[in-house]
């Protein structure tokens, strides 16, 4: 078992000039760091990498750059952390996902096994990751 070091849940609030908001939070995020041997083979030369999940956006905010917003501060608290790569997993099949992904820089490296998705019946994930660059450290 792995212990993790670092952990962060990152969260979207609504801007105070929409009134018609009756909740303050509109998205978040979680990104712990990592050392899972699995993912670090597609890093060269790194010891740890963030993992993000449970990326997620209330319903009537989504498509208005929340999300982006969120994986923009994932890099952010990367560069602050130290870290020189971000990892998540997304569906093979939920192309909206992938295509917010590869926007934010996120490259598809690898896939689950497929006796893991065969056998066990689960959707196939593909792993994505993204080098940060230092020009990623603020948000615009």
């Amino acid at each position: 078992m792995q212990t993790n070091s670092m952990y962060a849940c990152l969260v979207a609030e609504a801007s105070s000039d929409t009134p018609e908001v009756e909740q303050d939070l509109v998205g978040v995020v979680d990104a712990t760091v990592y050392r899972d041997s699995d993912v670090l083979q597609h890093l060269p030369g790194a010891p740890e990498y963030i993992y993000i999940s449970g990326i997620a956006v209330l319903n009537k905010f989504r498509r208005q750059k929340v999300a982006t917003a969120l994986l923009k501060a994932c890099d952010v608290l990367a560069r602050f952390w130290g870290s020189e790569y971000l990892v998540l997993r997304a569906y093979e099949d939920d192309f909206g996902a992938q295509q917010l992904y590869t926007n934010a820089g996120y490259k598809i490296v690898a896939g689950d096994a497929p006796w893991k998705t065969k056998w066990i019946g689960r959707r196939r994930r593909v792993l994505m990751i993204k080098q940060v660059s230092p020009e990623s450290t603020y948000l615009h």
